[in-house]
């Protein structure tokens, strides 16, 4: 079983003292979106002398965006695709296996709403922003065969603040249904599933489906995991307990990559953390 453990555990520390600790621990590490902009940082991740993959909005551009590969804004969404190709490139030059990204959505929000609730006033065409979806998809999937790499999309979280008042679901990828569909439509073999058992808690219990049934239905094309917890309202990235939903599965993926994804970790917590999974 390959663990990792996010960036997102030591947010506000400087990306030297993150090296030095996962050196020290022989921890491979997840650079993901809480890693600030700085001009050097795609050399920086090549240069680390472990074993690392990247994630989503990582590198951070100079100009801050959001990710959204099912922008209706046609410069969003190039710039989007571009990020996730230049991830593949990066995740080549240093020996990872794929580059992962979230799935799209029907709106743009700043980058200050993430995590937060929506701005949703306008309403949206989803068939059209899902055809989007599909085009950018099939883009950086043929990238990604070319460059003999996988890429992977997370599902989203959609909590209950951010339905859209018309009752509509302005995100992609929240059930296992429509990650299914996703599949199906660019029906590609470098393209997989990464999930986020915390995303996954929040989404069922906000569209009212079963987490457990939706994990079995997408089990063959998950390649990898994310894990934190949360009551089922918000994501909130808690901390792993032994009663966590989704230690009964570990035996089922032990075949591929595990990512701790809890926030603000101290050296020890991290290290119990991961314990708690390999139990």
């Amino acid at each position: 079983m390959q663990l990792v453990v996010s960036t997102l555990a030591f947010m506000g520390m400087q990306a030297e003292q993150i090296i030095l600790l996962a050196q020290k621990n022989n921890w491979i590490l997840e650079f993901s979106s809480g890693m600030p902009y700085r001009e050097d940082m795609e050399q920086f991740f090549l240069d680390a002398t472990i074993k690392k993959f990247a994630h989503n909005y990582f590198p951070a551009p100079k100009i801050p965006f959001v990710l959204n590969l099912a922008s209706s804004n046609e410069d969003i969404r190039n710039t989007s695709i571009a990020h996730c190709i230049n991830g593949l490139e990066l995740s080549k030059k240093a020996g990872a296996p794929f580059f992962s990204a979230h799935a799209g959505f029907c709106v743009d929000p700043n980058p200050s709403e993430l995590g937060r609730k929506l701005i949703l006033s306008h309403s949206f065409d989803r068939k059209n922003h899902w055809a989007l979806f599909i085009q950018s998809l099939k883009i950086v999937a043929d990238k990604a065969q070319a460059l003999g790499l996988n890429f992977l999309i997370e599902n989203n979280v959609l909590a209950s603040v951010n339905v859209h008042p018309d009752g509509s679901n302005p995100l992609f990828c929240c059930d296992a249904d429509e990650m299914l569909q996703m599949l199906k439509e660019v029906n590609h073999p470098n393209l997989g599933l990464l999930i986020d058992t915390a995303h996954l808690k929040v989404s069922a219990n906000t569209l009212k489906f079963n987490a457990d049934d939706a994990v079995k239905k997408i089990a063959k094309n998950i390649l990898c995991v994310h894990h934190s917890d949360n009551d089922g309202s918000f994501d909130t990235n808690d901390k792993l307990t032994n009663t966590y939903w989704f230690l009964s599965y570990m035996k089922d993926f032990s075949n591929i990559t595990h990512v701790l994804e809890v926030k603000k970790l101290t050296e020890e917590e991290v290290n119990h953390q991961l314990k708690i999974l390999q139990s």
